[in-house]
This record gives structure tokens, sequence and C-alpha cells, in this order.
């Protein structure tokens, strides 16, 4: 295959994959690697059509492969950072990363990545850190400044998150980082019915749907808990009542085997008796 026609390639599967078609994408791949081994734009493009196609592994073999091949490639480092980041290699992600970002010049959209893989995977302080540097190089992204809000909620100074988040929001009402994290957010102050409405758009991008499932469980038992709390139920008292009718029946059984005891041994009649006469008061007064 000539040169010609593998540029012709790369372009095709670049297409592919701003389209989210990982399909296409991946026997694009397959046809680029095939024909050029050693081209690391070609491993890196497959390694990216393997990780929308949920191929984690696989993707990051190709990224290393692509990384070995052009150490000085910024995009084979940053699709191994991502293939890294999804296999939770996090030191391998975090190093890939600063390196994409050298190479690069410190691009702006690398900068927003990288805070938001921060602030998701390592210590809040590095994170905030990192996500003010991504404002400083572009005060327009949405996901720096989501990646500020989650890094400040995880430093507990709430009131700024909320702040950082709307305005990732205002930014970008559909930038599902700032989405998640306005959820999590939102679950902590127990406001179930916004929290779900924010997971039902998050439903919408490939693999959120757990995260949306989970706040739906999480909102419908606090929703049970205070129907419950409402209606004065005590939850223990559901709990042992079944074990009071459970010893009920042990001491009636009990009482039936004295008394035919007594019937078919005379002599210790007196005492059976005795004991039947014990236990059917305490089944009364258990009863009671």
């Amino acid at each position: 295959m000539d040169p010609s026609d593998i540029h012709r390639l790369i372009d095709q599967a670049f297409a592919a994959l701003r389209d989210g078609d990982y399909v296409r994408a991946v026997a694009i791949g397959d046809q680029l690697t095939a024909a050029a081994p050693t081209n690391p734009t070609a491993r890196a493009i497959r390694a990216q059509a393997l990780l929308g196609a949920n191929a984690p592994e696989e993707s990051f073999t190709e990224a290393r492969q692509a990384v070995d091949l052009d150490p000085e490639d910024e995009y084979a480092h940053r699709l191994l950072a991502l293939t890294a980041w999804r296999n939770g290699r996090l030191s391998l992600a975090q190093e890939s990363f600063q390196r994409a970002i050298k190479l690069s010049g410190r691009r702006p959209a690398l900068l927003s990545e990288y805070a938001w893989f921060m602030a998701s995977e390592r210590g809040p302080k590095l994170a905030e850190q990192a996500a003010k540097d991504a404002v400083e190089a572009d005060a327009e992204s949405s996901t720096a400044w989501a990646a500020l809000g989650l890094a400040r909620h995880r430093l507990h100074r709430r009131q700024e998150a909320e702040t950082d988040l709307q305005r990732a929001l205002q930014l970008d009402p559909s930038d599902i980082y700032a989405q998640s994290a306005m959820v999590a957010i939102l679950q902590e102050q127990h406001d179930d019915a916004k929290a779900e409405a924010l997971a039902g758009l998050l439903e919408e991008h490939a693999g959120a749907e757990d995260m949306a499932a989970s706040v739906r469980d999480d909102a419908k038992q606090r929703q049970i808990a205070r129907m419950l709390l409402e209606r004065k139920v005590d939850l223990e008292d559901l709990v042992s009542e079944p074990r009071r009718y459970y010893w009920v029946w042990i001491l009636g059984v009990a009482s039936l085997l004295a008394m035919l005891l007594s019937i078919v041994s005379p002599l210790y009649a007196p005492v059976i008796m005795v004991l039947a006469i014990v236990l059917l008061l305490a089944l009364w007064r258990w009863y009671e």
C-alpha cells in the first residue's frame, strides 16, 4: 500500500472516530496496522477505536506500541494515558498525560483532560492546582471548570464547588463531567429530584448507565425510609415479629411434648405437669 493510500485510510479512520462509529474505525485500524505495522499514528488510531469499542486491554497494548514506535508522538502518549487510566494503571496514566502535555506545548484541551483525571483519581490538592492551570489556559473550557469543582468538592469546599460546576454547565449544559460531579453534590444534599433529572441526561452517554441507575436506587431507598418514618414504623419491630412467632411455636410444641410424656410415664407426671405449666405461663407472657 503506497503512502497516499495510507493517508487516505488515516483520514477515514479519524472521520469514523469523530462520528463515534468505532466498529468502522477498528476495521480501518486493522487495515492500517496490517499495511503499515510500524506507523505510530496507525497504532494510535487503532488504540482509540478499540477504547471506544470497549476493548480496553487490547487498546492499551496498541497505545504502548504506538509510544514505542515514536516516543515523541503527542497523540500516542495521550492514547496511552487514556488506556492506562481505563485499565487502572494510574501512575502510568499520570506520567503519560504529563508527557503528552509537554510535547503539545501545554495544549489547553490536554490540560483539561489531565485536570479531570487528577480530580477523579488523584489527591484533591494536586487536582485543584491542575484544574486551575487548565482554567488559566482556557477559561471557556467546561471540562476545566468541572475538574475544579470536583477537586473542591473533594476538599469539602462545597460552595466553591457548586459555583465552579454551575460555571461549567453554563459554558456547556451537556458536559458529562460537570453533570456527573453535580449529581454527586445533589446526592450529598439529598436533593433527589434534581439528582435524578440530571442522571437522566447522563444516560444519553455511553458508560453512564450504571451511575444513573445508582442515583435512582439511592433516591428510592431514601423515599422508603421517609415513608416509614412518617408512618412511625419501627423497622426493628418488623424484624422481631417473625422471631416472636418462632418462639411461640417452640414453647407450644414443648408444652405438648410435656403432656404426652406425662401420659406415657405416670411416675414423672407431677414434674412434667409443673414444667408444662411453667412453659404455658411463659408462652402466655411472651404472647402478651
